[in-house]
């Protein structure tokens, strides 16, 4: 098993209607994921609490823009890169202006004892 994240960066406000629906549709993903063995570890990030990144770096999500209203990293194990792209393409957060991106993590602990 291969350990993943997905991290999702919000880039606008929902409308009134999408704040109905997503709720509804990322429970549907939920269920689709977790029906195919997938277990999800969602975490919420509060608000930046201070930035110590170099004047004039680039800092927030990485996209250009300033910090997005939230951040949310989903941390789950899959078999291959092939099911974590396939969930991360399942996801409905596109469709709300979410950008989605698919990360491998490794402990650094365990990275440093196979050096």
């Amino acid at each position: 098993m291969k350990h993943y994240a997905l991290i999702f960066y919000s880039t606008r406000t929902l409308t009134p209607e999408e704040q109905k629906q997503r709720p509804v549709d990322i429970a549907s993903w939920v269920r689709q994921v977790t029906d195919m063995g997938i277990t999800l570890d969602p975490r919420n990030l509060g608000e930046v609490e201070a930035d110590f990144s170099e004047p004039g770096s680039m800092s927030g999500s990485g996209n250009g823009a300033s910090d997005p209203v939230m951040v949310t990293i989903v941390f789950f194990d899959s078999a291959d890169r092939d099911q974590a792209v396939n969930i991360a393409q399942m996801h409905p957060g596109p469709r709300y202006g979410v950008t989605v991106k698919l990360r491998e993590w490794a402990s650094p602990r365990q990275t440093l004892a196979t050096q």
